[in-house]
């Protein structure tokens, strides 16, 4: 046996020994997934959770624009992240890089969302807390790892795709993906004409279902009546116009002084303002009610 051999066997032999940081980063992600796959249940059985009232903390932060990525839930994307630590600490030195990767891909992620809701919606989120904080102990393992393991590059490319994560939500949930497109020209001339019929759409740039309602209009969405509520954040006074009005869920449509509070397709705004453009088949994922 080559002395070359002799002095990896060792180190390899070390690496092979089970680490406390894969017992900790294990008992992190099951937590991790006990917690999103709560979020989970209780959105799809419309079930309260405990601190999440209607007009809670929980419950502003879970319908902001924050709430989803690509069109996905959080609860979901962190059910597939923690998943991913577990796989990372169930296995030893060949998948240890996947868990520090994971672990602070989930910090960089974490840290942008609490800012955002001490900073910018200005309310907290007892589970959003909790998830924040699984991920900064995850965070905190890896440097417990680094003395015996080459943590830095993994964890640096894990804080590389972190950021461009929260870079990406921070665009779609400010709007910067709305614009992206052509324009369609029978969207277009409904959003004019919405104007033009003195209608307004009230909301806040926070909401979730806000985000969506633009959404629906794409590269046109810029043209829509839009009034904003709150300025400054769910907690400031509102404007003054919205107090006026008592606008009290977003989005709220007023329509040739009808009120109308939730998302409504373009077919229904059509409808209701009288928009005479071309006619158009229904839209995909369209509601039932009728206007």
């Amino acid at each position: 046996m080559s002395k070359t051999a002799k002095r990896r066997r060792p180190a390899q032999q070390s690496l092979a020994q089970p680490l406390t940081v894969d017992r900790v980063s294990l008992a992190i992600a099951g937590a991790g997934l006990v917690l999103t796959a709560l979020l989970i249940w209780s959105a799809a059985r419309a079930a309260p959770l405990p601190f999440c009232d209607a007009g809670s903390g929980c419950d502003v932060v879970q319908n902001s624009a924050w709430a989803r990525l690509l069109g996905v839930p959080l609860p979901w994307w962190g059910l597939a992240a923690f998943s991913l630590l577990g796989v990372g600490a169930l296995k030893r030195a060949n998948r240890r890089p996947l868990a520090i990767a994971i672990a602070a891909m989930g910090f960089a992620v974490s840290a942008y969302l609490m800012a955002v809701s001490w900073w910018v919606i200005e309310v907290t989120c007892a589970y959003c807390v909790a998830s924040a904080l699984l991920w900064f102990a995850a965070f905190a393992c890896t440097w417990r790892a680094s003395a015996r393991l080459h943590a830095g590059r993994p964890r640096m490319i894990g804080l590389v795709a972190g950021a461009a994560l929260a870079a990406l939500m921070h665009v779609q949930a400010t709007g910067g993906l709305l614009a992206s497109g052509a324009v369609d020209p029978y969207l277009a001339s409904l959003a004019k004409h919405l104007e033009q019929a003195g209608a307004r759409f009230y909301g806040a740039y926070w909401c979730g279902h806000c985000q969506a309602q633009k959404a629906l209009f794409g590269a046109s969405a810029g043209l829509l009546p839009y009034v904003e509520c709150s300025p400054n954040g769910p907690k400031a006074p509102r404007s003054t116009t919205c107090e006026m009005l008592e606008t009290k869920a977003y989005p709220t449509w007023i329509i040739a002084g009808r009120r109308i509070e939730r998302v409504l397709e373009s077919a229904q705004l059509a409808n209701l303002s009288g928009f005479a453009g071309p006619v158009r088949l229904p839209q995909s994922g369209s509601t039932s009610d009728k206007p």
